[in-house]
């Protein structure tokens, strides 16, 4: 099969967008959107749940280079799960549309690993388990562990996808809503912390309130949206097994394709994402043990016997995952709200280099011992983080245009791998880093300098004309 290169894939794409520009889909009302984009509030506080309650979870039962191990299978199924879930639902004909399947069952299949988390100590007490040697629940606690990285994976794709589908011409509106309750349910996470204490010491109410939002808003979605399937121009007979093998190898073809622009904001994306995962995979630890000097074993079963060290490391996780992420996320909600006019008067490119100087910070962060800096940093980094999300799906439509035949959902999955792969480097790298006697600082300080490397690449290379976002 012949080969297009990288400049006559962007000829082609640019020319088709050219083509479909005036075609361009009436967009839904502000009001429908509403419910549209509801979904990004319960896969944002599934991804904040898993650093909220299962990361220090995991820190009280392996070591911590287990726990960055552990870690890394969450990029990995990211990595592979988000290009392959994109295209199958591109080309997805099923009577209830090319979107819902998936978010229906990913929702549900991830409703299931968080009822099997709550009963997690019931469980593993049943199969043997005492507080001296917790084997099962070690066991136990990382298969649910991949169970709900896949599961939020099978959603977090078709649900942008389907939001996109179905805003037409107002992908901005879209994406700016979408951003907004990304960040609420950010802020029922650390409300609740800040309001209980740390979520590893709650589970079961944790997690039963993090099931009731999934299923709710997800549910809704599948039911009122209407999703149309997709129609081939021409029958093309595949087995099942072959379509699934080529939503897998879109994990390289989708990389492999992407035009010039969107392949530049893919490698922003990884440099930004490790910065970012430097801090929030170990937030609770970098907190709890390196500015609170606490302890984690046996942290999250104390109870009133815990010993100072153990009360420190349970203050410093509730610090970070409680009060530093509300601030972290009211600076969000408000920084997204003049994100548009920011874009409008200084450009994309201006704006998203500026907003990257606040992660460079973290350089500074390894080094302090102020718990007050360090959480005006930790804060301020969520500029950088509701720059470049919202910028994601918008520069994709700017780049593919409208219409079935743009694969959207493989560039989408392309640039989601990107994220995952900065993950994966951070966790990879994170678990050999903390070993040293900087320890959870180091990757911090690395994390602050992919971030400055970030920066120069946008201010050199990264040239686009998008005002309108």
């Amino acid at each position: 099969m012949m080969q297009q290169t990288s400049s006559s894939v962007d000829e082609d794409l640019e020319a088709s967008k050219h083509k479909q520009a005036s075609m361009a889909p009436e967009g839904c009302s502000v009001r429908f959107m509403l419910l549209l984009c509801a979904p990004r509030m319960a896969i944002n506080m599934a991804w904040a749940a898993q650093w909220a309650a299962l990361a220090p979870l995991l820190q009280s039962l392996l070591s911590s280079p287990m726990v960055q191990l552990v870690q890394v299978i969450g990029p990995i199924t990211g990595f592979l799960i988000g290009p392959s879930m994109g295209v199958l639902s591109d080309s997805c004909t099923s009577r209830y549309g090319r979107r819902r399947p998936f978010i229906f069952c990913g929702a549900w299949a991830t409703a299931l690993c968080w009822l099997f988390l709550m009963f997690l100590d019931d469980i593993s007490s049943a199969l043997g388990d005492t507080r001296e040697h917790p084997s099962w629940k070690r066991a136990l606690t990382v298969l649910g562990y991949i169970w709900m990285d896949v599961s939020v994976n099978l959603t977090q794709v078709p649900v942008n996808l389907l939001i996109a589908d179905v805003a037409g011409d107002r992908q901005i509106t879209a994406a700016s809503i979408g951003g907004v309750y990304a960040i609420m349910g950010s802020f029922v996470i650390s409300g609740f912390v800040m309001a209980f204490g740390a979520a590893a010491t709650h589970l079961q109410a944790f997690l039963s309130m993090l099931l009731v939002i999934l299923l709710g808003t997800t549910m809704l979605v599948c039911y009122m949206i209407t999703d149309k399937p997709y129609v081939p121009e021409t029958e093309v007979r595949t087995t099942r097994l072959e379509r699934i093998g080529a939503a897998f190898r879109a994990v390289y073809e989708g990389i492999l394709r992407l035009p010039h622009l969107l392949r530049i904001y893919g490698i922003i994306t990884v440099l930004v994402l490790y910065g970012f995962t430097a801090y929030n995979s170990a937030k609770g630890q970098f907190f709890g043990l390196e500015l609170y000097h606490g302890v984690a074993k046996g942290s999250d079963n104390c109870g009133s016997n815990c010993t100072i060290e153990q009360t420190n490391f349970n203050t410093g996780v509730q610090l970070a995952t409680g009060l530093t992420d509300t601030l972290f996320n009211s600076t969000g909600l408000v920084y997204l709200g003049f994100l548009p006019y920011l874009v409008r008067t200084f450009g994309a490119k201006s704006v998203l280099a500026a907003a990257l100087l606040p992660q460079v910070l973290f350089i500074v962060m390894a080094f302090s011992h102020e718990v007050g800096v360090d959480v005006a940093i930790a804060v301020l980094s969520s500029i950088t983080q509701n720059t470049l999300f919202p910028m994601t799906m918008p520069l994709i439509i700017h780049v593919v245009g409208y219409g079935e035949a743009n694969q959207l959902g493989l560039f989408a999955g392309a640039l989601n791998s990107a994220v995952c792969f900065g993950q994966f480097l951070d966790f990879v790298l994170a678990s050999l880093l903390v070993t040293t006697e900087m320890g959870y600082r180091l990757p911090i300080l690395v994390g602050g300098v992919l971030s400055l490397l970030a920066f120069v690449l946008t201010i050199t290379k990264f040239h686009v004309k998008l005002e309108s976002i």
